[in-house]
C-alpha cells in the first residue's frame, strides 16, 4: 500500500500540472490542505517537503509555499564519462530558496547555480550530489562542467588553491534519494557536506549521498 505522504504529494502534482497552481501564488496552507484531505498536518508537510526537494516548490519565509520559477537546463541528461556515467537531473539558475543563499553566505538579491546529478560505476549509482556555485566565481554553468569533479571545475576556472571542509554523517535514506540511488527507503546512507573555499569566501558547496555499503575511510598511522 502507497504512503499517506505520496498519496499527498501526488494529489500536489496533479494540481501543479494542471496548472491550478501558479507561479505567483502561494498553494494552499498546510493547514488548510490537512483539513481539506482529511489527514495530519505532517502528513502534508512531509508532502511538500518532497516536492521542494525535487525543486518543483519553494518556501518564503513569511510569504508561503510557491512553484518554482529557477530557469532550468534539460533535466536527466546521460553523459558518458569514461567508464563512468554521470545523470544531470537538473541544472538552475536559481533566485529563491534561503538554503543555497545560507550555505553561499550570498545576499538574496543575487541568484546562483545549483546542480544535481547522480554519478555511476557501471549500473549502478554511488553518488548523488546537489552543488551550489558561487555567482562571483561561476557566473555561466556549461554543459563541459556536467561530468567534472568539483576540485576540476574551480580548477580550470582559475581557482586551483582551495580550502576543502567536509563534514560527514549517517543518515536514514529518504524516499526520493532512495530512488536515486537505487536503494530500500529507510537504508543507511551517508551525507558528506564539502566547503570548497577561496580567500576565506565558500565558492562551491554539495551535498552529496552514498549508499552505505559503497563508501568506505581509511585512517592511516601516523605520528602524535
Amino acid at each position: 500500500m502507497q504512503k499517506k505522504y505520496l498519496e499527498i504529494k501526488d494529489y500536489l502534482l496533479e494540481r501543479i500540472r494542471s496548472g491550478e497552481f501558479k507561479p505567483d501564488q502561494a498553494i494552499p496552507a498546510e493547514r488548510e490542505l490537512a483539513v481539506q484531505l482529511g489527514v495530519s498536518r505532517m502528513t502534508v508537510r512531509k508532502a511538500i517537503e518532497e516536492l521542494m526537494y525535487e525543486g518543483l516548490l519553494i518556501r518564503r519565509k513569511g510569504s508561503g509555499t510557491f512553484l518554482t520559477t529557477a530557469k532550468s537546463s534539460k533535466p536527466d541528461l546521460l553523459v558518458e564519462a569514461g567508464e563512468n556515467a554521470v545523470k544531470i537531473i537538473s541544472c538552475k539558475l536559481c533566485s529563491e530558496g534561503s538554503y543555497g543563499y545560507k550555505m553561499l553566505n550570498l545576499d538574496p538579491s543575487r541568484s546562483y547555480w545549483r546542480l544535481r546529478r547522480v554519478r555511476w560505476i557501471g549500473r549502478q549509482p554511488y553518488a548523488y550530489e546537489d552543488i551550489y556555485f558561487h555567482p562571483d566565481f561561476f557566473p555561466n554553468m556549461g554543459r563541459e562542467f556536467y561530468t567534472k569533479g568539483l576540485s576540476q571545475m574551480a580548477a580550470e576556472s582559475g581557482y586551483p588553491d582551495l580550502k576543502v571542509y567536509e563534514d560527514v554523517e549517517a543518515l536514514l535514506c529518504l524516499h526520493n534519494t532512495a530512488l536515486l540511488l537505487k536503494v530500500e527507503t529507510g537504508s543507511a546512507i551517508l551525507q558528506i557536506k564539502s566547503y570548497f573555499s577561496s580567500a576565506d569566501r565558500v565558492m562551491i558547496f554539495c551535498r552529496s549521498y552514498h549508499p552505505g555499503d559503497s563508501y568506505k575511510y581509511q585512517s592511516l598511522p601516523r605520528s602524535l
